[in-house]
């Protein structure tokens, strides 16, 4: 009986962990294109496909999630404006859990906001094509 007390607990334990240990995680994606350009944008992870976003100039997309337990939580996204696809890894846990994720879109790539520079100065090169 004592074993099961121990093993309910510690159920109960991991369980509240779980719901407790991913805060709430927003990220943000601003098309900056220039030449001025609209922008069709494609988010998904493992588990969620966000749908197709179109983002005029300067305009955001925002989505929000709950990191999982594991921290292996990632989103990628595609960019489709004219005569260019790209991707890019817009969260990764490990590079991105409790950051600002906001990102501004530029033809060489994105950049992440910089809350001490208070700039998308953070940037980064496409992901490679497959």
């Amino acid at each position: 009986m004592e074993r099961w007390i121990i093993i309910i607990s510690l159920l109960f334990a991991l369980i509240t962990m779980c719901e407790c240990a991913g805060r709430r995680q927003v990220c943000g994606i601003i098309n900056g294109l220039v030449p001025e350009s609209d922008v069709f944008v494609h988010c998904k992870s493992k588990q969620d496909n966000l749908g197709f976003h179109l983002l005029h100039y300067n305009a955001l997309y925002e989505f929000k999630f709950k990191p999982n337990f594991w921290g292996t939580t990632q989103f990628y996204c595609s960019f489709t404006w004219p005569s260019r696809i790209e991707w890019f890894d817009i969260y990764k846990f490990k590079r991105d859990a409790g950051r600002f994720c906001y990102w501004m879109i530029k033809p060489d790539g994105p950049c992440r906001y910089n809350g001490r520079s208070k700039s998308f100065d953070y940037c980064y090169k496409w992901n490679k094509k497959i």
